[in-house]
Parts: structure tokens; C-alpha cells; sequence
């Protein structure tokens, strides 16, 4: 999984899990005695990036949570464009053929 697509593919994938992880977080807030995950993305051997739920032991801190959702966003974002470059990138190599 070396292509650009792949890699990226995979990131948005990793990225989304860690947002819904997020989401979940914020949704029992006020859940008694509930122990917020965290997400943690780790390179794959050969490309790609792939996501790890834990169970965490601590309550939910809206700070963190907030902070993640931008990181996430901003992740989410740089591989969208990623995408698209290598898109546009292969466009443009099959109109030199021409």
C-alpha cells in the first residue's frame, strides 16, 4: 500500500475512528463512571496508518476532547488534499501522454 491514495485512504479511515472515539467521549461526559478511550495512530509497516482503541482511566476532560476534534479536523483535511493533488497529479500525467 505505497500509493498516495492508499496511504491517505487509510489515514481518513485511522482518522475516523479517532473522531468517532472523540464523539463518544463528549456523548457520556456525564456518564457516571465512565472512563474515556483514546485513540492512538501508528504507522503500518509497507505505508498506511491504522488506529488503536484503549480504554482509558480517566474522566472525560472537554479541554482534550476539543483539542483533538481541531487535530483531527486539521488531519482530516491534509490528506482530503493529498488526495486530491495526487488526483490532479495523475490528470495531468495521462494529458502529457496525449
Amino acid at each position: 500500500m505505497s500509493s498516495i491514495s492508499g496511504i491517505s485512504s487509510s489515514a481518513l479511515a485511522a482518522y475516523g475512528v479517532k473522531q468517532a472515539v472523540t464523539a463518544n467521549n463528549v456523548a457520556n461526559i456525564s456518564s457516571t463512571n465512565f472512563q474515556a478511550s483514546n485513540t492512538v495512530l501508528s504507522e503500518n509497516k509497507g505505508g498506511g496508518v491504522s488506529a488503536t482503541v484503549q480504554q482509558g482511566s480517566d474522566s472525560v476532560d472537554i479541554s482534550k476532547e476539543a483539542v483533538d476534534m481541531m487535530v483531527t479536523s486539521s488531519g482530516y483535511g491534509a490528506n482530503i488534499k493529498a488526495l486530491q493533488v495526487s488526483d490532479q497529479m495523475a490528470k495531468d500525467a495521462l494529458n502529457i501522454v496525449k
